[in-house]
């Protein structure tokens, strides 16, 4: 299934909780206006507090939106691999209703990136993203070799609270600045592209 283009995400993730951005870029298709914000303000919102705000939009996006968990993440060189993918930076995504945006959360694997994902899964699972479908957690490894067990551990346990959990090994290609669509990759990275499409591909023959 070939999926359309659509609008890059254009709002700064430092920005201020009610900053208005435009989304151009010649060839896009317009979006209307993205309008970022907190999703629950930190004093009320339960331990460990998401760093992810929320930015709504109006019109069609694409078929599949990648949120950071934290800084580094990843998710801009998943938007690169991914041709129907777009990486919102450290927001979720909000469509105008009855819009709704699938979304795959990305996370290092070191204890810092994997504290920031547990706390992005809990503020989806709050029930505050009424438009968003998460579809899982992309994490990536931070570094060569297996992952130590405290950090296997918590990775289990933030699987528990998320569709799926996809494991990327460590590349150092990409950790030297080769261009993503370069690289020769492991096998798992295929595997994601095709697990995404296929659920895509699902969601639209439903």
């Amino acid at each position: 299934m070939q999926v359309a283009d659509a609008a890059q995400w254009t709002a700064a993730p430092e920005g201020p909780p009610n900053a208005v951005a435009d989304a151009p870029g010649q060839g896009d298709v317009q979006v209307g206006r993205f309008h970022a914000r907190a999703v629950t303000p930190a004093r009320l919102a339960p331990p460990p507090t998401s760093s992810l705000g929320l930015a709504g939009y109006s019109g069609p996006g694409p078929a599949l939106w990648i949120s950071s968990c934290h800084g580094g993440a990843g998710a801009s060189t998943l938007a690169a691999l991914i041709p129907f993918g777009r990486s919102t930076g450290r927001y979720w995504p909000a469509p105008e209703p009855p819009g709704q945006a699938r979304v795959i959360l990305v996370a290092r694997t070191h204890a810092v990136g994997l504290r920031a994902a547990q706390a992005a899964a809990g503020q989806w699972a709050a029930g505050v993203l009424p438009n968003v479908r998460l579809l899982g957690l992309v994490a990536i490894a931070d570094a060569p070799g297996k992952l130590p067990k405290p950090l296997k551990d918590l990775l289990r346990l933030i699987s528990g609270g998320v569709p799926q959990v996809w494991e990327l090994p460590w590349v150092e290609a990409l950790r030297l600045g080769d261009p993503p669509e370069q690289v020769r990759l492991p096998s798992a990275y295929a595997r994601l592209a095709q697990d995404l499409n296929r659920i895509i591909s699902e969601d639209a023959h439903a």
